[in-house]
């Protein structure tokens, strides 16, 4: 069974074209990440269907957060003042507060499906898809040089 989701994971990611089909794309990460995590951390069906809703709470609430802090990230710090400088590396901490808030939220939730060791799992798989992902992003950048 393992073999089969790592071999779905690598077919998922290596479809798609850069632009064209982006949304795609994205959907077939989704599904890999998902496939990954659940074999990495060697969810039962049951906590499956109970894990999945919750995580794709998290993960939403986690980009909103994100993203609300990014659309102000891309002012030139040259051009700022120190009162403003000041204002962003307020709201810096703060989001990290809010993130970390989150995160032991959902942690919390997590625990009543899952044990705290796939939940440590779950916090490695995370890393190590990422990790997949941002190599074989490098591999296919090398392959178009």
């Amino acid at each position: 069974m393992r073999k089969y989701l790592i071999l779905l994971l690598f077919c998922v990611i290596g479809m798609g074209s850069p632009s064209a089909f982006a949304q795609e794309r994205n959907e077939n990460v989704e599904a890999a990440k998902i496939a990954y995590i659940t074999d990495k951390i060697e969810l039962t069906a049951d906590q499956a269907q109970k894990f999945w809703p919750v995580y794709n709470e998290y993960e939403a609430k986690r980009r909103a957060l994100m993203k609300d802090y990014r659309s102000g990230y891309r002012k030139d710090v040259d051009e700022m003042s120190e009162q403003e400088a000041k204002a962003r590396m307020d709201e810096m901490f703060d989001t990290k507060e809010k993130e970390l808030a989150l995160e032991k939220e959902y942690a919390a939730r997590y625990q009543r499906i899952i044990s705290t060791k796939q939940l440590i799992k779950l916090y490695r798989a995370e890393r190590d898809f990422t990790k997949l992902l941002l190599k074989r992003l490098d591999a296919s950048r090398a392959a178009n040089r």
